[in-house]
């Protein structure tokens, strides 16, 4: 009878550890939450200067938040930027665009530098401080490519030997998605690159996404306006200087016929990628 009592205890000891585990959000703003073009160099700054979110991430962060916290399990929220702490008011932004709210992460003065070895570093911090308080922490990461965002989470999760970890990329450089059998892929093994959220619906570890959340993506796909049209005119540029890469000599006329055929090409693969799904 003892030792029953003793199985018990440990088994509802255990039952409260899990009930107790958390899952931490990291995740970085521009281009990953909020539209900034940045990809687009100086021509970029309106839409950085807008601060338009990407509205189906913050929903499938507010379904992430509600699926954790009804699973009994705490979950927390860190924004990670690289932008100067000047340009952007982050806990007023977040809760403008109604995210779930967290720490937010700019760059000061103080703590700036080189934008991989800043978010390393204070990516790191984040993780050591989390995981000394919950060994079995599970991590999920949102980035882009338009910098350093997925060597970032890629280079923590084998540094620090993360193993309850997933890390999504948007494909804001349109490197990652297969367009053309002939065009390079840029990945990262383990990696989920998406160009819209489109992708995401049927993903195993989002199995939690909501029919509502679903179908908002799906009519946001099939009106063509899932993608921000900037991303558009990052592909013609891709395009072009691959063209370019082609030839030698570079010369006006050169220049202005691979411009051409990139934008037509482009818009080919546009129109195919809204047809694919």
């Amino acid at each position: 009878m003892k030792r029953f009592k003793l199985f018990i205890l440990l088994a509802l000891i255990a039952y409260s550890a899990v009930g107790l585990s958390k899952t931490i959000i990291v995740t970085d703003i521009d281009d990953t939450i909020k539209k900034a073009n940045s990809m687009g160099g100086i021509g970029g700054l309106w839409y950085f200067l807008r601060k338009k979110p990407y509205e189906l991430t913050r929903d499938l962060f507010n379904e992430i938040q509600s699926y954790e916290n009804a699973s009994g399990e705490e979950s927390k929220f860190y924004y990670v930027s690289a932008a100067p702490k000047f340009t952007f008011k982050g806990p007023e932004w977040l809760a403008k665009n109604s995210f779930p709210m967290g720490p937010v992460y700019l760059k000061t003065s103080e703590n700036g530098g080189e934008t991989y070895a800043y978010k390393y570093r204070t990516i790191k911090k984040i993780i050591e401080d989390e995981l000394s308080l919950d060994p079995g922490l599970k991590i999920l990461f949102f980035g882009d490519n338009s910098q350093h965002d997925a060597q970032v989470y890629y280079d923590l999760r084998a540094n620090l030997n993360l193993s309850n970890t997933q890390i999504y990329i948007r494909d804001v450089s349109t490197e990652a998605t297969e367009l053309d059998a002939n065009l390079p892929i840029v990945k990262l093994d383990d990696v989920t690159y998406f160009f819209s959220e489109i992708e995401l619906i049927g993903n195993p570890d989002l199995q939690f996404m909501s029919k509502k959340l679903s179908e908002k993506i799906t009519k946001s796909y099939k009106s063509q306006d899932i993608i921000p049209l900037y991303t558009l005119d990052t592909l013609a540029d891709r395009l072009k200087k691959i063209c370019e890469d082609q030839f030698f000599m570079i010369s006006v006329i050169i220049k202005e016929s691979c411009k051409i055929q990139a934008k037509v090409d482009a818009n080919e693969y546009w129109r195919h990628y809204y047809s694919r799904y």
